[in-house]
């Protein structure tokens, strides 16, 4: 519990500084999906943080608007 306090906590500061913008959605699909890793058994929690996307958004963005070209 005090784990997934710590992300909505997390989540809350980023979207005050970044206010309501694509990053903010990026940032906040991240920790929503780390939240549910947290509810995993013990044996699957790692499996599951293993294939949330690592990349920060700057190089998701990058990567997003080369595909549309």
């Amino acid at each position: 519990m005090h784990r997934t306090a710590h992300l909505i906590l997390a989540f809350i500061v980023t979207s005050l500084q970044v206010g309501c913008t694509t990053q903010a959605w990026y940032d906040a699909a991240k920790l929503n999906a780390e939240s549910e890793c947290a509810k995993q058994p013990p044996g699957a929690y790692e499996d599951c943080r293993a294939r949330i996307n690592k990349q920060k958004y700057d190089e998701y963005e990058k990567a997003r608007s080369s595909t549309k070209n």
